[in-house]
């Protein structure tokens, strides 16, 4: 239980410090509105002593309530693949770059947004492993989001997104620092999903939309960003594999 519990002091020191970048980067990357819808979009960056609190018990309290729960060979596996089809803010990585990685989660995770019958968010990744040719990043927490009838960008769509980070791990691309991974993978035929349960098997097949789309954040990114300098970078792109590979019981 010590253990469980120093994990949980831990995250939240790493958790809560990367909040208000987190905001300034959510603005740049979110298609869907998924964080910010419009009503909360007009909330001060400051962040109160109570709130604070606050998101230090909701960050700690999975961990100690859940304890092992994270070991590897629980949680559900996925395995993703695609390509770079765009660079910004960054010359050294180019398009065609290999895409790959896997993640997993939890599929008991509770939707901490109920109240919204057409979007629903899980804190429910365990681990990301993502690499953008030779070069490697993990994370160590995440949200998936799902939408289902939504109309965010236009037009009635299922959704499926994934953001893990900050902190994103590994190395800086052309003196950017890696701070986010995110997918925006959208059905346009709104057919994929009947609600916005987290899917214990998610498919590429099922999304037509995975790629970057002009005007918006779809398909997959990794994101840079220069604390000292403001300076971003988004490496985008394709999903052209997205597919279960393991699940609790296998």
């Amino acid at each position: 239980m010590f253990y469980v519990i120093l994990f949980a002091v831990v995250r939240a020191v790493v958790f809560l410090p990367g909040l208000w970048v987190r905001r300034v980067m959510q603005r740049y990357h979110d298609p869907f509105c998924v964080f910010h819808p419009p009503e909360r979009q007009a909330m001060p960056a400051t962040m109160t002593p109570s709130r604070s609190v606050f998101l230090f018990f909701l960050c700690c309290a999975p961990s100690i309530a859940l304890g092992a729960a994270d070991s590897p060979d629980q949680g559900i596996q996925v395995r993703f693949s695609g390509e770079v089809v765009a660079a910004e803010g960054v010359s050294s990585v180019p398009v065609g770059t290999a895409v790959s990685g896997q993640y997993r989660f939890d599929p008991t995770a509770q939707d901490f947004n109920p109240a919204d019958s057409a979007l629903g968010l899980y804190e429910a990744v365990l681990e990301l492993e993502l690499s953008v040719g030779d070069t490697e990043y993990r994370a160590e927490t995440g949200t998936i989001g799902v939408l289902n009838d939504s109309a965010r960008f236009g037009g009635k769509v299922d959704a499926y997104t994934l953001t893990c980070g900050p902190p994103l791990i590994g190395p800086a691309i052309d003196g950017l620092p890696p701070f986010q991974m995110d997918m925006n993978l959208a059905d346009t035929t709104a057919s994929l999903f009947d609600g916005v349960d987290l899917p214990a098997n998610i498919d590429a097949a099922g999304l037509d939309i995975r790629a970057p789309t002009r005007g918006l954040q779809t398909g997959g990114h990794l994101l840079l960003r220069d604390s000292a300098s403001g300076e971003i970078g988004d490496v985008a792109f394709r999903v052209e594999t997205l597919e279960v590979i393991q699940t609790p019981d296998q």
